[in-house]
């Protein structure tokens, strides 16, 4: 059974649109002062067992969530996905996370790592678990998306 090896293992990624979100109050009219929160996907780390049936992954996902002026009621509610692809780009499954990050009273931003272990199970035997991709992001809703698109090409 091999561990983490690069050349072995999936290739893993934060897709842009959806590594990014902002979510403003209900209503709101998408000014920095409706902005409930904005959470980020900063990095994945982790390790890959590989066996005859297919793919373990343990993922350490690094994100941060900022409090924004509209948050009075102290939490962030989001979720998070992990599609699996395989070399055609089809998605073979798509899981979501859901979260609640808490702020303490003062608190204006959290860094925390979410850990989740997927599995892929390998059925056909010419492939192999580097021909897999394993996509992470946020749910979000179109608007959502559309806001995100637009704020990066004015980066």
């Amino acid at each position: 059974m091999e561990e983490g090896l690069p050349n072995i293992c999936p290739q893993t990624a934060i897709l842009d649109g959806p590594g990014e979100l902002v979510r403003f109050k209900p209503g709101g009219a998408g000014a920095p002062g409706d902005v409930l929160f904005r959470t980020k996907m900063k990095s994945i780390s982790g390790l890959c067992d590989v066996d005859g049936k297919g793919v373990d992954m343990e993922l350490h996902i690094a994100m941060e969530v900022a409090r924004g002026p509209a948050n009075a009621k102290g939490e962030a509610q989001f979720a998070y996905f992990v599609a699996i692809l395989d070399r055609d780009k089809t998605i073979l499954t798509r899981t979501k996370f859901p979260m609640i990050a808490k702020f303490q009273k003062t608190e204006t931003a959290l860094d925390f790592t979410e850990d989740v272990t997927v599995t892929i199970p390998i059925k056909n035997k010419q492939a192999v678990p580097k021909d897999f991709i394993v996509y992470l992001g946020f749910e979000m809703t179109p608007e959502e998306l559309a806001y995100n698109r637009k704020r990066q090409r004015n980066r």
